[in-house]
């Protein structure tokens, strides 16, 4: 973003309570949001929210790492970041993640509601889709975040193209925690998953919360529902509750992954865990020309603790 384009934008807001525009790490622009309920930071690097906290409340609903890169064309570990539009390792060799989240977004508007709850709708630019020729379909993006007591980020993609488009897609959501071995996930127990751990084998439903007690990297894609992150030692639960996903991951890198990542602090897997809403896998969606698709995710953060045996 040009610095005249920065201004343009700090002047169209600077009306708006709550809402300022910044250079924020890497200089890169950013929202910083605060209402009567929550105060959170977007990044128009990869159109992610970076950090949303209820007002009144001690601990982050979300993490990121203090070695995260904030440059253009890199993804920043934290956050939701927008995997799109295709999830994991491409089979055709276009990288991990797809493009959307190490590129420039633009705000399409910002607004607040009679109740004090503060919108950001964003679109990635065309521009972007003209920079990867690797991606052969006319498509649009956009992104909608609601800051208000819950955090809510939707994602809606057209297929604007003549021919069908195949999307996968995960809003790759880390959540702070306070020991990752203490938390417990729930709602994925009637789930078989793929496990990337050990070359994608089928495994079946456990019939039991997860746990975290070594690497965890795993997708749910069938009979996915609500889910609940149940954090003790923080007496907080988080639930996850989506529409338009049929699939969901869940990822710790644990020790070796953790020091191998350059963007990433050897001990931070201790303090985060991922669950990602997404189309991914047996859930990969087929758009037909003209199509549009939206997945959507609300967190919500109650200090009920979640018992189970």
């Amino acid at each position: 973003m040009t610095p005249s384009l920065f201004s343009q934008l700090q002047q169209q807001y600077q009306h708006l309570d709550g809402v300022d525009v910044v250079l924020g790490r890497g200089d890169l622009p950013e929202l910083h949001i605060v209402n009567r309920f929550c105060r959170a930071e977007i990044s128009l690097l990869g159109g992610q929210v970076l950090s949303f906290q209820r007002a009144g409340d001690e601990h982050p609903l979300l993490f990121i790492s203090d070695d995260a890169f904030f440059q253009l064309g890199k993804g920043i570990k934290g956050g939701a970041p927008v995997c799109w539009p295709w999830f994991g390792d491409d089979p055709e060799g276009r990288g991990a993640h797809g493009f959307a989240r190490s590129a420039m977004w633009e705000v399409a508007a910002i607004t607040t509601d009679d109740c004090g709850v503060i919108q950001v709708d964003m679109t990635l630019p065309q521009s972007v889709f003209e920079d990867h020729p690797e991606w052969p379909f006319a498509s649009t993006l956009k992104t909608s975040i609601r800051l208000g007591k819950w955090l809510s980020i939707s994602l809606e993609t057209t297929n604007s193209s003549d021919h069908d488009m195949p999307l996968t897609q995960a809003l790759h959501t880390y959540f702070c925690v306070a020991d990752a071995t203490r938390v417990k996930v729930l709602g994925l127990e009637s789930s078989s998953y793929l496990d990337k751990v050990v070359d994608f084998a089928r495994v079946d439903a456990s019939g039991a919360p997860i746990l975290v007690g070594g690497e965890v990297d795993r997708i749910y894609d069938n009979n996915v529902g609500n889910i609940t992150l149940v954090d003790s030692l923080w007496q907080r639960s988080i639930s996850i509750t989506s529409q338009g996903s049929g699939s969901a991951i869940v990822w710790n890198p644990w020790v070796s992954k953790a020091k191998a990542m350059a963007d990433f602090g050897d001990d931070e897997y201790q303090r985060m865990i991922c669950i990602e809403t997404a189309n991914a896998a047996d859930d990969k969606r087929v758009l037909a020309p003209g199509q549009t698709h939206v997945m959507s995710v609300e967190y919500r953060i109650s200090s009920s603790i979640i018992t189970t045996p």
